[in-house]
């Protein structure tokens, strides 16, 4: 079991602990020393009753949920608004009956341009790989994934025609930019000495941006075991699929005029990118996920290359104004790809471990 302590600035949504724990068959646990296994199969033997309280970030032993809703009550009167909540993120491997929400997960991550790929058959070949691919959940196994990570191996999956549909739609949304020579030398049918993996993730938008680390490094273990087991898992390059956003001064007009943009904080630029757009569009664009500047810290000289691109089927800007809440700009999603070395998405995934 991995416990994380998380300070009240790294999600403003939520100021929590949050336990990790990986729940797989022993015949496929992820783990990083003999320890962590046998630890494992004690927990499994442990009643739920018998099992420590979580520790916080103090070293002091969290309180049962009621408990805290009780000891929030009775603060308030002391001007303390700070609030601990208490969330089990649990690991799983895809299940067949995660198609529904991964597949929701996938048209999220896709956005506009969703209904231009199969994202049935998609969801399919992701259930389909027993060896790698992450889902989080809170409701245990049979729950909804909050979350997923995954690959699609190109090379072994070449063949199939959502592939090739995805592969055709990245080369077209790649067309223009730096990015574009990258990817026609590594996905093109010619070239066997490359064995690029197309990175698949996305989590619901409340979701803390903690559960990152320990997913990606999670996969990087699954894909070392695949290739232990002489699976053919071994990547020269992984291609990240994300989203950002650019924001839209409004146009509409207000009751008292036309509407005036406010002055910005800076706190509403967190996880800020100033990467180079593609041709279609140099504004500057934000992250949804804070991780993604780590990877794009890495995506410099031979290491990789990225580029921003605008949905094929993108939704007027006149419909990203009217949809602005709380602010006074409206926001338009975008598509992002992040290409990686092997060296360079290893790099990447080790630095955003949380440090011991």
């Amino acid at each position: 079991m991995l416990i994380l302590s998380l300070p009240h600035s790294a999600q403003p949504q939520i100021s929590s602990i949050f336990n990790i724990l990986r729940r797989r068959p022993l015949s496929k646990l992820i783990a990083p020393s003999t320890a962590m296994v046998k630890r494992r199969q004690e927990d499994d033997s442990v009643a739920e009753s018998e099992r420590p309280i979580p520790q916080n970030g103090t070293g002091k032993h969290a309180a049962p949920a009621d408990q805290n809703e009780d000891e929030d009550m009775s603060s308030g009167s002391d001007g303390d608004d700070k609030e601990i909540v208490n969330v089990d993120f649990e690991f799983f491997d895809p299940q067949d009956h995660d198609f529904h929400g991964i597949k929701l997960l996938l048209r999220q991550l896709f956005d506009a341009d969703a209904t231009l790929l199969d994202l049935s058959a998609l969801t399919d070949l992701i259930l389909a790989q027993k060896l790698v691919g992450s889902t989080v959940k809170v409701d245990g196994r049979e729950g909804d994934p909050y979350s997923f990570l995954t690959v699609v191996n190109l090379n072994m999956h070449r063949g199939d025609a959502a592939v090739q549909s995805l592969v055709s739609y990245l080369l077209e949304r790649s067309a223009g930019t730096p990015l574009e020579p990258h990817l026609r030398a590594l996905l093109a049918d010619s070239n066997p000495s490359s064995n690029t993996a197309i990175v698949l993730s996305e989590r619901l938008i409340n979701m803390p941006a903690e559960i990152s680390p320990p997913s990606y490094k999670m996969l990087l273990e699954e894909i070392e075991l695949a290739v232990e087991d002489n699976e053919p898992y071994t990547f020269t390059h992984y291609l990240l699929i994300s989203k950002v956003y650019a924001e839209i001064e409004s146009k509409l007009e207000t009751p008292d005029g036309p509407s005036r943009p406010s002055k910005r904080h800076k706190s509403k630029k967190l996880f800020s990118s100033k990467s180079a757009a593609s041709s279609t569009s140099l504004s500057q664009t934000f992250n949804f996920h804070p991780e993604d500047e780590i990877f794009l810290s890495r995506a410099t000289g031979d290491n990789g290359a990225h580029a921003v691109y605008r949905y094929k089927t993108e939704v007027p800007e006149e419909s990203a104004d009217a949809k602005r809440a709380f602010q006074d700009f409206g926001i338009l999603p975008k598509g992002r790809m992040i290409l990686l070395s092997r060296d360079a998405f290893v790099s990447a995934v080790e630095g955003m471990q949380p440090s011991t």
